[in-house]
């Protein structure tokens, strides 16, 4: 009862104040908005007519602008956040993926799977003012992993720098965004890297690669791999799922690794047995911290592919329904989350801050 006095406390105080902390979650075919400081309570849906399958969101805060990337119609749609409504919709290339934007709210860094490039875009118009070579790979000829190309997209907090990964290459690639040209990478990882995250003095990236269970932490400075962490599904899990899915979501056991906002903690995702698994990176190499079991009963069989954090850290949004505080490692509420999503404050109605994927 105290926990729940105190949150309420909070709560009151915040709205007191003006602030408004929202989670928006993309579900089958719009957007969900959750009230974070209230139990995290379905406040509305967003309608997004002809979308789905959508692939990634960021928000201009200067503009007050929220962009997710749909695969219906390979569209990057622009919604206002203070009507709701949609601004414009671009189909600019071949699929468009996981995007990133400056923190000025200016460009989009956008990843086209099909294609092999980034397009740097407007965050105004939706207008393209630079592309971005970059590869496209090659698939594994012993265990295919589907679509292969440009995927996943990384900014820095000062906007200087975007970090970008290829399907099945492995490597990390570092873009200057003055001149939008590559200025390096960091690898080989052991393969193909899928997400990741780079610490803030960008001195590390916490990278997924192809059957691991895990991550690998390469060293920017070098361009070198230089830790391999194989995560452990507990064992009492592995009776409780005897049969698990023949083929691996999204072709691999762990899709989804990000780091906590005071960088301390990397939390990575096991997809095959609904676990999220965090380490202490402090000091390297990585300390397991925790198993935390994303599933309500052992019947259920969550499968993250994804994990995000709000903006303060307090809460972990792994997808597959759970939200975790990072603190106790303990699930505190249920809602379907998804791996699309992201907070967004709003301070006396304007916006005023926003995460990221």
């Amino acid at each position: 009862m105290k926990i729940l006095a105190i949150a309420a406390l909070l709560a009151a105080t915040l709205h007191a104040a003006g602030l408004e902390r929202l989670l928006y979650v993309t579900d089958r075919s719009g957007i969900s908005v959750y009230e974070i400081d209230n139990g995290h309570k379905l406040r509305r849906r967003i309608e997004v007519p002809e979308s789905g399958s959508y692939k990634g969101i960021s928000v201009s805060v200067q503009l007050g602008r929220l962009y997710v990337t749909s695969n219906v119609k390979d569209d990057l749609i622009c919604i206002d956040l203070y009507t709701d409504k949609i601004l414009w919709r671009k189909n600019l290339g071949k699929y468009p993926d996981s995007a990133a934007i400056t923190p000025d709210g200016k460009r989009l860094y956008m990843p086209y799977r099909d294609e092999d490039n980034w397009k740097v875009i407007s965050a105004d118009d939706g207008s393209v003012v630079a592309t971005i070579p970059v590869g496209r790979g090659k698939n594994y000829d012993d265990s295919p992993i589907g679509s292969i190309g440009p995927h996943n997209t990384w900014m820095h907090p000062s906007g200087k720098r975007a970090y970008l990964e290829v399907l099945t290459l492995p490597y990390v690639f570092a873009v200057d965004t003055a001149s939008n040209r590559i200025i390096g990478k960091t690898g080989p990882f052991s393969k193909g890297v899928r997400p990741f995250a780079v610490s803030d003095d960008e001195r590390y990236v916490y990278a997924n690669v192809d059957a691991l269970l895990g991550f690998e932490v390469g060293d920017i400075r070098t361009g070198k791999m230089i830790h391999r962490v194989e995560a452990k599904t507990p064992a009492a899990r592995l009776a409780q799922v005897p049969n698990p899915p023949k083929r691996k979501p999204h072709s691999t056991p762990s899709h989804g690794v990000n780091l906590r906002p005071d960088q301390k903690e990397v939390w990575v995702v096991d997809g095959v047995y609904g676990y999220v698994y965090a380490y202490n990176v402090e000091k390297l190499p990585p300390r397991f911290v925790a198993a935390v079991p994303i599933f309500e009963d052992p019947s259920d069989q969550p499968h993250p592919g994804w994990v995000s954090f709000s903006i303060d850290g307090k809460y972990a949004y792994p997808d597959g329904g759970a939200v975790v505080d990072t603190a106790t490692k303990k699930v505190v509420a249920r809602i379907p989350t998804s791996e699309k999503l992201l907070e967004i404050d709003f301070q006396n109605g304007k916006v005023v801050n926003a995460g990221h994927r």
